[in-house]
């Protein structure tokens, strides 16, 4: 059977002919009907008694061996009134006939049977049944339903009352009554405003207006100004049988516990949000469907966006899955990006899963860490430890060059007082004053040595205050101070024009340019035409200045050393501490010092210049 189609009804079928009885019987069975059957008109009561359905339709033979269908039909009744009796007879006389039809039967079908008549009436018989049924359902689940819902409003801890379209009270709980203080006397039949003030009352009027108008419920929260309290309250329709309302009932749920609570959850969830858009670290939430459900004021600081900009918005992540995959954390020690102003950003990342209470990963919070401070701490740290290893190695070579190039003019004293002595004791005068001559010469190379050393140590401690300067003035003053050598030399010197201003140690830039100048003099060579350029250039929006001859130039192999301490591209060529001098003045100005130079194509001595002056100390 469909398990839409309702059950069709029980049928007793009480006949004295076995044959029609079987018949009968097969027949409807096969129409899904459960079937009884009786020869006897004892026997069919019997069976009736017996059920508790008690046969809704019966088929009922008026001539029996026993008692007479009528008086079986009586019984029928008797068990159940409301009995579809159908009487087939082929022996009944009229009177017989109106007679069980005073009783109630419901149809006579005489034989021989008309079978589709028969199917007919039956079907008849059992629509009219069903509906009945249904009635009787409809008027039990109606009794009931009133009889829970006066349960209901009295057992409820809600007030629930009913009120008419203006206002005045049908219906009111005991718990309603209660909470205004007053019995039902005082309030049936009375309007909402003789109990509420006018503000309350016009709000109401307003509620109750609308569900009459459109029909459908409202629901709105209602803070009384008796006692402050709040509540919830659900106003529905009472509908007749057209589906128009006639009525409203209000159903009343103090919220006032749950309004307490629901302030100290969103002063909680404000103190928490407080903290959370007060950590640096970037801070935000995703859900399974990888939307933003939480992001702190660091990350709209960073992404440029609104929270209410960000909230909601999908932004797929592998990691993300890989934690609700695995419901393990994942640490990223370092990752970078560039911001909206174009600076890197160096950051570390952790993805924690959030669990509800059966362990199942719902969401995913990300705190990002800018550690970019951290790594630019960590590059200086080695920058300085790289620096210091240079310095080391640098001082390795000055300490093992002092001691070799002083050693030199030691040795030449040495060994030619021991023959100053020969001389004398040989009183060979000639002799004595070469001696004495060589003894003097190595002296004053070693004083040279010593003061060259002296000085160069002295730079970077020693210093004047800083000022601002045309860089073309300080060309001016090393010209003049090289002027003497510049024009024994016959060197042409072209300086280049609009020369920016410096903010340093005018005496110390001074000296560099003069070394320079110098240095491009004594190693000129036998150039035809020696020329020496002064002038500056841009590169990467950086200034270099730089000193340009066209000597005898520098193998690239020595671009690094000739900046050693007493370093010579030619012996005889003063004590080779002018380009040390000149990297230590440079670098105790922030800049860098280098060598643009091939053997034979002349030599660029570049520089750049950097303010650190501060406090009248150099500092780097």
């Amino acid at each position: 059977m469909d398990m839409g189609e309702k059950k069709k009804p029980s049928i007793l079928v009480v006949e004295d002919d076995a044959e029609m009885c079987e018949t009968l019987s097969d027949i409807l069975s096969d129409k899904g009907y459960e079937v009884k059957t009786a020869g006897r008109g004892e026997e069919g009561l019997a069976l009736a008694r017996k059920e508790k359905k008690k046969f809704p339709i019966c088929l009922l033979d008026l001539k029996l061996p026993d008692i007479t269908g009528v008086e079986v039909l009586k019984g029928l009744k008797a068990l159940n009134p409301d009995t579809y009796a159908i009487i087939i007879t082929a022996f009944a006389s009229k009177e017989t006939v109106i007679e069980a039809f005073k009783v109630g039967a419901y149809c006579y079908i005489e034989k021989t049977l008309n079978m589709e008549e028969l199917f007919a009436a039956i079907e008849h018989a059992s629509a009219e049944h069903q509906l009945l049924e249904d009635k009787r359902r409809a008027e039990e689940e109606l009794r009931r339903s009133e009889e829970e819902y006066c349960s209901l409003m009295e057992s409820t801890e809600d007030s629930v009352y009913m009120v008419s379209r203006d206002c005045r009270y049908l219906f009111i709980s005991d718990k309603h009554l209660s909470r205004l203080g007053l019995s039902i006397d005082e309030v049936r039949g009375r309007g909402y405003d003789e109990s509420h003030s006018e503000e309350e009352t016009k709000e109401f009027a307003e509620k109750v207006e609308e569900v009459f108008e459109t029909g459908k419920s409202v629901q709105y929260e209602h803070r009384s100004r008796r006692d402050g309290r709040y509540f919830l309250r659900t106003l529905s329709p009472v509908k007749d049988s057209e589906g128009r309302a006639t009525a409203v009932t209000v159903i009343s749920k103090d919220i006032t516990e749950l309004k307490r609570r629901e302030e100290e959850v969103e002063k909680s969830r404000k103190f928490l949000a407080s903290i959370i858009d007060n950590i640096p670290d970037t801070v935000s939430i995703r859900d399974s469907q990888f939307r933003y459900v939480l992001v702190n004021q660091a990350y709209c600081n960073i992404s440029r966006h609104t929270k209410e900009e960000v909230i909601g918005k999908t932004a797929y992540g592998e990691k993300e899955k890989e934690v609700f995959q695995t419901g393990k954390e994942l640490y990223i020690p370092e990752r970078t990006y560039t911001d909206l102003e174009g600076k890197r950003h160096y950051v570390s990342v952790k993805k924690a899963p959030i669990a509800d209470e059966s362990g199942e990963v719902t969401h995913v919070v990300t705190i990002s860490r800018d550690i970019t401070k951290y790594k630019q701490a960590d590059k200086e740290r080695e920058r300085l430890l790289k620096e210091l290893k240079a310095k080391n190695a640098e001082m390795e070579r000055f300490t093992f060059t002092v001691s070799h190039d002083l050693r030199s003019p030691l040795v030449t004293i040495q060994g030619f007082a021991g023959m100053l002595r020969k001389d004398l004791g040989r009183d060979e005068k000639e002799k004595v004053e070469d001696d004495l001559k060589y003894i003097e010469n190595g002296a004053t190379k070693m004083e040279h040595l010593l003061n060259d050393t002296l000085e160069l140590s002295r730079i970077g401690r020693v210093v004047n205050p800083p000022e601002d300067v045309p860089f073309g003035e300080l060309v001016q003053e090393a010209l003049e101070g090289t002027s003497a050598k510049i024009k024994s030399s016959g060197v042409e010197v072209s300086v280049a024009e609009d020369l920016p201003a410096v903010h340093m140690d005018r005496m110390r830039i001074a000296e560099v340019l003069v070394n320079l100048i110098e240095n491009s003099i004594n190693y000129m060579g036998e150039q035809s035409h020696p020329k020496i350029d002064i002038g500056y250039r841009i590169d990467d929006g950086e200034s270099v200045f730089f000193v340009r001859d066209n000597g005898i130039g520098i193998e690239p192999s020595q671009h690094e050393k000739v900046f050693g301490l007493f370093y010579h591209v030619e012996r005889n060529k003063g004590t080779g501490a002018g380009l040390a001098t000149v990297k230590r003045i440079i670098e105790v100005h922030g800049g860098r010092v280098w060598i643009e130079s091939e053997r034979g194509k002349g030599c660029s001595v570049c520089f750049t210049l950097l303010n650190s002056i501060e406090n009248g100390e150099m500092i780097k």
